[in-house]
């Protein structure tokens, strides 16, 4: 599907799992080199950026924080930006909000008209914002993460340790794919400000240094939140192993106050010729007594030592 937005002398053709047609049609326009059409057609999930003598190409994976089954997952997006001084070129093979409300804020000319940041002048412009609205995406999926953290915390001293296991271990997981994916991105600008991999010249620079910065915020939101899984895991595992120590604890102390009452009835029941009490009226009610005596006095002591 090909959306094409234009205002104020910029286009953007915003391409949702192109067809071949709509890829050649889009390169055939704008004058595009064929091996940026070969990337358009293909899914490398390989951050990159290559310099061509009109355009400039960037390909960015971008974590999403997406739910299936009842639980959450993070998904992989890749989005393609061909940029050039009048036109930005977006291909992706999934739905991405982030661009959709990008799209309305553009057809609205909100960001066209200048503010703080001077407004949009060129493709690279356009790019610089589209970029910051994914990186506002990336950091709200992360404060989504670290709300969930906040709830698994509350459950922890609440006596849910055993199913917050599980919990934690899945956000770790979350975590983890993450940081894997969003990664590669400090390289792009990184490598886009050393070697000056620009069409816009130096006045550009400064852009390319904020969306590293605020790469540079998700990276440390990405750490907060793993510290303090690492904590709460801590936490979780010393409180679980305590209850469990507890069980053991008191299921030992249980069999210990036992045993002695049972050795007593085992006592009696040896096959002798003459055995104490056995065969007495009053003998089951003797034996009886010294059992229930030893078993209180035994108790008695326990709790005196504070074992229960």
């Amino acid at each position: 599907m090909t959306t094409t937005r234009s205002a104020r002398g910029l286009t953007w053709i915003d391409l949702e799992a192109p067809s071949e047609q709509e890829i050649a049609a889009v390169i055939q326009r704008f004058g595009i080199n064929p091996l940026v059409g070969e990337e358009l057609r293909s899914s490398s999930s390989l951050a990159k950026v290559s310099l061509f003598k009109r355009h400039l190409f960037v390909a960015l994976t971008v974590p999403v924080r997406v739910k299936a089954g009842g639980a959450y997952a993070i998904g992989n997006r890749e989005i393609d930006f061909v940029i050039g001084d009048d036109f930005l070129v977006t291909s992706r093979a999934d739905t991405v909000e982030q661009l959709e409300n990008f799209g309305k804020i553009f057809e609205a000319n909100a960001i066209l008209s200048g503010g703080a940041e001077g407004g949009i002048e060129h493709g690279g412009h356009l790019f610089y914002y589209l970029v910051m609205k994914l990186y506002v995406g990336m950091v709200e999926d992360l404060e989504n993460i670290k709300d969930d953290l906040l709830d698994a915390e509350s459950r922890i001293f609440t006596g849910d340790e055993r199913r917050m296991v599980a919990a934690l271990s899945k956000l770790s997981r979350e975590l983890i794919d993450f940081r894997q994916t969003a990664r590669v991105h400090r390289d792009i600008w990184t490598e886009m400000l050393e070697e000056d991999k620009s069409l816009f010249g130096s006045g550009f620079k400064p852009y390319i240094g904020r969306l590293g910065d605020e790469f540079d915020r998700i990276h440390e939101l990405i750490a907060n939140c793993r510290e303090l899984l690492t904590d709460l895991r801590e936490t979780n595992d010393s409180l679980l192993n305590t209850k469990q120590n507890d069980i053991i604890r008191t299921l030992t102390v249980i069999n210990f106050i036992f045993i002695p009452a049972t050795f007593i009835a085992a006592l009696f029941t040896i096959p002798a010729s003459y055995v104490p009490l056995i065969g007495t009226d009053a003998g089951w009610t003797v034996i009886l007594l010294v059992m229930v005596a030893i078993t209180v006095v035994i108790w008695a002591f326990i709790k005196r030592k504070g074992w229960l």
